[in-house]
């Protein structure tokens, strides 16, 4: 060990081929745990959805399917799918989010949906791995071989970036494509050569393809050029034309990116052959942004396809409504959620060595002024954008900022190495001690919390959105050693669990089963249903919001309740989609039966009361159907949540109404 620190502290000089074989062997270990982890892991929320729109496009040349995330990473997911030939409906999707995630469900479940899992899976992966040398190569190139070295172990034992890296999402596919633009400008402002400048342009258009959020790299690239030109001048020229010769550079590689995102669209604006626009009218935000996003649109600037899914994101970001966070709902995003997402999704040892870094990056900062502005001025409008917004989501929507942290950390960390013998030592166990709690939340990478804070085993009682619908296989194991009395699973996603051999009755927002006011037995409840902000969530989940569980699976993903329990509140929400299952197929008695039930199970249920509104306007029962939206408008404004977007919406549709019914809404 006291040699290797030794070396370290003198510079670590390797032939070249070691380097290779360093570099391959930890690729190598980065993909044995993706693949184990995600081996394990059941469909999570979106990968249909975002396969279902990859293969469509490469099928049938639409993109109506997901708009609101561009294509690469989903047309990468899929290509290892074509083989397959899948039956596909070519005509352009109409429906809204709910009909879009049904849509590609009965698409991919209809089908041999466990091998095109997989292979998506392994396709998409791709990006994890880019982003692993591309955390290398920044690294070595901008410090030396040790910061490379420890970057790149710091990376390959992240839990958040094992968590998504596998999946058929977008998140790591931006992060990759983000620092593959960053780098690549960072070269350019270095060496000024056009080879790499249209390296950049390229790049920056490949994150724009990534995702929506992906649009920050333009202001990135927008500092980084000004504040370069002002630290790092140039010989024989004025602060004022090194600037001006940046952002003469940055225009051209914009107009570079344009190109890229249409060849990406391929090369048509509209988002389905032969059509002119969208089916439904685009939901563009109010104010600034929608004049800007109508006027591209009207001049053709990007395809329809791409601006429609950015007005989609934008409006998501603004109008979040309440969220989980830190043990308890809050009425709008606290500002402090992105760094407790920081605090309790990172290793506790990966904790220690960005406070530790801290002390070398002060150090080093002095002679390596360019390297440490290519890695803060990134994470730094990345932050103040997530923490400006009312949406984080969870610590998915950080990961563009991990790379570059983890990059300033371990040439922090080597710093300190150099200076003093002891650091190394500390360094060292720190770093067993992040990848030794990496591998013990395998494969839980998903609901992972770090030892601060009770490990993943304990992160519902902290964060949201922990269950993606990826812990049907554990679950599955867990049912068949306690099938001695019946069971129930509580979801709030659209596939059954029953698709993975559960042998449960499910209950949940979209699939749901007549349930009894009471109920006894093994209880399986999603946490992101017990701790989801919804009206029909919190119906749902009301039965267990002050129990105990007996035992938590996937990390704490699912929550396992045993005894007897009062699920009135839940069994009126069933009521109420029961009544609507009856009314569609023209059963119009057993409808109203199922709508009796569901206000006599819950009567201060505002969901049930502003359905049996609704379905007694139907029937012409004008007086019954005003006392009833009269009620629900009571309940909605005594209800503290009443901003969030689903009492919003049932309020909106009670006082609509109230209106139609000639009574002041």
């Amino acid at each position: 060990m006291k040699g290797i620190l030794d070396r370290i502290r003198s510079g670590l000089q390797v032939p070249r081929y070691i380097e290779g074989l360093i570099l391959a062997l930890l690729c190598a270990v980065f993909c044995a745990e993706l693949w184990f982890s995600v081996g394990q892991l059941s469909q999570t929320a979106d990968e249909a959805t975002h396969l279902y729109s990859g293969y469509r496009y490469l099928v049938c040349s639409d993109l109506t399917v997901s708009p609101e995330h561009p294509p690469l990473a989903k047309v990468v997911a899929a290509l290892p799918v074509l083989a397959m030939n899948f039956a596909t409906d070519c005509a352009p999707f109409k429906g809204g989010d709910s009909d879009q995630a049904i849509a590609s469900l009965n698409w991919l479940y209809s089908q041999n949906w466990t091998a095109a899992l997989h292979r998506a899976r392994m396709a998409v992966s791709v990006f994890a791995l880019g982003l692993c040398l591309l955390v290398w190569i920044f690294a070595r190139r901008m410090f030396d071989l040790p910061t490379a070295v420890l970057a790149t172990l710091l990376l390959i034992f992240e839990p958040n970036v094992l968590a998504f890296g596998p999946l058929v999402m977008t998140d790591v596919p931006v992060t990759c494509m983000m620092l593959f633009a960053v780098y690549a400008f960072y070269r350019w402002a270095s060496e000024r050569t056009a080879p790499f400048l249209l390296l950049t342009g390229l790049a920056t258009g490949l994150t724009l393809l990534a995702k929506h959020s992906g649009v920050l790299i333009l202001p990135i690239l927008f500092v980084l050029a000004v504040v370069d030109a002002m630290i790092n001048p140039r010989s024989q020229t004025t602060i004022a034309w090194a600037v001006f010769s940046n952002l003469r550079a940055v225009a051209l590689l914009c107009v570079i990116a344009v190109a890229i995102v249409w060849a990406g669209y391929g090369m048509h604006f509209a988002a389905h052959p032969g059509s002119v626009q969208f089916p439904e009218p685009p939901a563009y935000p109010t104010s600034l942004s929608a004049r800007v996003l109508l006027t591209l649109k009207h001049y053709h600037a990007f395809p329809e396809a791409y601006l429609e899914g950015f007005a989609a994101a934008v409006a998501i970001s603004k109008d979040a409504g309440p969220e989980f966070v830190a043990g308890k709902i809050h009425l709008s995003t606290p500002w402090y959620s992105v760094p407790f997402y920081m605090l309790i999704r990172s290793t506790s040892a990966a904790i220690v060595l960005f406070a530790l870094a801290l002390g070398g990056a002060a150090v080093v900062i002095r002679k390596r002024r360019r390297e440490f502005l290519f890695l803060s001025v990134p994470m730094a409008i990345f932050l103040a954008v997530c923490v400006r917004s009312s949406m984080t989501g969870g610590v998915r929507y950080l990961l563009p900022i991990f790379p570059f942290l983890l990059i300033a950390t371990a040439a922090g960390c080597i710093e300190l190495m150099r200076r003093a013998n002891w650091v190394g030592y500390i360094v060292t166990g720190l770093v067993i001690l992040h990848a030794a709690s990496s591998l013990h939340a395998c494969p839980n990478y998903l609901s992972y919390a770090n030892e601060f804070w009770g490990g993943p085993q304990n992160s519902y009682k902290y964060l949201g959105w922990l269950d993606l619908g990826q812990a049907y296989p554990e679950a599955k194991t867990y049912l068949e050693k306690h099938s001695n009395q019946d069971c129930w699973f509580f979801t709030d996603w659209q596939w059954d669990p029953k698709l993975y051999g559960i042998p449960c009755q499910t209950i949940g927002s979209y699939l749901q089963t007549e349930l009894p006011p009471r109920i006894r037995g093994t209880v399986v409840v999603s946490a992101t249903l017990l701790n989801g902000t919804g009206l029909v969530q919190q119906g749902l989940a009301a039965p267990f919001q002050n129990l105990t569980p007996s035992n938590e699976l996937g990390g704490s993903a699912l929550l396992v309740y045993e005894g007897a329990f009062d699920t009135k509140s839940a069994a009126s929400m069933s009521e109420v989609t029961l009544s609507r299952q009856a009314l569609m197929a023209g059963q119009t008695v057993t409808a109203m039966m199922h709508a009796n039930r569901a206000i006599e199970f819950a009567p201060e249920n505002a969901y049930a009361r502003a359905y049996m509104c609704l379905l007694l306007t139907d029937m012409g029962q004008t007086e019954a159907a005003i006392r009833e939206c009269s009620r629900a408008k009571s309940i909605l404004l005594q209800d503290p949540l009443r901003d969030e977007p689903q009492r919003k919406n049932v309020l909106e549709t009670v006082e609509v109404r109230l209106s139609r019914l000639g009574q002041q809404p």
